[in-house]
């Protein structure tokens, strides 16, 4: 269900940007699985998956979870420019790495 939503979201946010000033710009699905270090002796080892949203213009990339994504995606306007874009992911305490 949360990979759903993942991809829901990051789907959106993606066709949101491509209709702004924001063309170019990517949203992807990331995960990321744990494993915990110990287990009670006969169960079966678990594993966690935590689902991010990777926002990305080639320059710039940012993980963001699914609840900081679906904020983004309501705050996202038409005439945001990749910069206006980054600053809102910033805004969200999300750090922001340049790729290059």
């Amino acid at each position: 269900m949360l990979r759903d939503d993942a991809r829901r979201i990051a789907a959106a946010i993606e066709e949101r940007l491509n209709a702004s000033a924001c063309q170019g710009v990517k949203a992807t699905v990331q995960s990321e699985e744990m494993s915990p270090e110990t287990i009670p002796a006969g169960a079966g080892r678990p594993t966690f998956i935590s689902y991010f949203i990777q926002i990305g213009d080639g320059t710039r990339m940012a993980s963001l979870t699914l609840d900081q994504a679906a904020a983004l995606l309501d705050d996202v306007e038409a005439d945001w420019t990749p910069d206006q874009l980054f600053e809102a992911i910033r805004a969200l305490d999300v750090p922001v790495e340049h790729t290059h």
